[in-house]
């Protein structure tokens, strides 16, 4: 029953980062912080749609098939000490980021192997909150199996950690695609992120490949 909740709170808070979005959008306050006035999407509101719920039916019935059927991979429930988590949650992070930055900067973009499948998340030049679920199916199951594939290596963590990790993970996948950058505290950090983000949509040539930390850029010379 645990995991359920952990699945719940995850969409939750996805749902509140949606919501807070949608309503700054509308915001003549948070008009001034947009980064564009525009999406600049390639695609019609009918081809988003349905590449939106494409992706979404595609990630639901993956992630409750994975944290259901392979549990016993990514997750423990017995008590263990307070810096175990800490660990266990900073290595998939790690893990996690530089496989991304590894798998987003070359078959996706620099070898061009599946940079048509890319594509489609990079019909937004100026990317939106809806278009963190604007993507191919193919990319959403290479994501999430790097997502699990990272818990798992590291021998699971424990459920609660699991829950935090997740919930991060889909709360800072929608807030990379705000298209908003507040100079203040506490949004600077989250305003630098989308800013990023917003570059690397720029082009299938920019760079600006990590996800979660600027770190894979930094140590690599991609940072834009």
């Amino acid at each position: 029953m645990k995991v359920l909740y952990v699945i719940l709170v995850s969409y939750a808070s996805a749902g509140l980062a949606q919501a807070a979005l949608m309503y700054a959008y509308r915001s003549k306050a948070a008009q001034k912080y947009m980064i564009s006035d525009d999406a600049h999407r390639s695609k019609t509101d009918r081809e988003l749609y349905w590449r939106v719920a494409l992706n979404i039916t595609v990630s639901v019935t993956l992630i409750f098939s994975v944290m259901f059927g392979l549990g016993e991979y990514l997750y423990y429930d017995h008590a263990a000490p307070a810096w175990r988590y800490a660990l266990e949650a900073v290595t998939v992070v790690l893990i996690y980021d530089f496989g991304y930055y590894f798998m987003h900067r070359y078959p996706f973009h620099e070898w061009k192997l599946l940079r048509g499948v890319h594509s489609v998340h990079h019909a937004a030049r100026n990317p939106r909150q809806i278009d963190s679920l604007l993507l191919h199916p193919i990319e959403t199951v290479l994501g999430l199996g790097l997502f699990f594939g990272s818990v798992a290596l590291v021998g699971g963590v424990h459920i609660y950690t699991l829950g935090a990790l997740f919930t991060a993970y889909t709360a800072l996948n929608i807030l990379n695609h705000a298209g908003i950058d507040v100079p203040h505290f506490p949004f600077k950090t989250l305003g630098v992120l989308a800013a990023k983000h917003d570059r690397h949509h720029h082009s299938m040539l920019s760079g600006n490949y990590a996800s979660i930390t600027p770190l894979p850029d930094i140590i690599f010379g991609t940072v834009e």
